[in-house]
């Protein structure tokens, strides 16, 4: 996908939660926030793909200028979330 947006001088979105990837180590998630993530547990997979997602996106922008955004949504909740996820 990045490919065909640089070829075609597309934006990109790259849209995740920030919450269901890291345990967080605060109550509320200031901006500069790292998270701190399992690399060998069992969501080990998501939260390793998203940061080699992200760090694609960020090594197109700086190469190749792609127009990108990547935006991490750090409260998922709503009508149909189940409560029990923290959210």
């Amino acid at each position: 996908m990045l490919g065909l947006a640089k070829r075609v001088r597309a934006r990109i979105l790259q849209a995740s939660t920030s919450r269901s990837t890291a345990i967080r180590r605060c109550t509320r998630q200031p901006e500069d926030y790292w998270g701190h993530v399992n690399p060998i547990g069992i969501r080990s997979c998501y939260d390793e793909g998203k940061r080699v997602a992200e760090t694609l996106m960020m090594d197109y922008f700086r190469q190749h200028k792609v127009d990108i955004r990547i935006a991490a949504f750090s409260t998922p909740t709503g009508r149909t979330w189940p409560s029990t996820t923290g959210g």
